[in-house]
């Protein structure tokens, strides 16, 4: 993770996770702060990972 990353909680970086796999069954407060910081995005009403979302899945962190 670098400076600039925003710092996400375990329980936010699992629900980044879970988004990533199609499901969107996370905490609204969750998928509201990814939103919010470009990891996801809602689409007829599903959350979808962005390419910066899948790319912070990626790193692990």
């Amino acid at each position: 993770m670098t400076d600039s990353t925003p710092a996400l909680t375990a329980d936010e970086f699992a629900s980044l996770a879970i988004v990533g796999t199609g499901q969107d069954d996370i905490p609204h407060a969750h998928g509201e702060r990814l939103a919010n910081l470009g990891y996801a995005i809602r689409r007829l009403g599903e959350l979808e990972l962005t390419s910066s979302g899948a790319r912070r899945l990626a790193t692990g962190e």
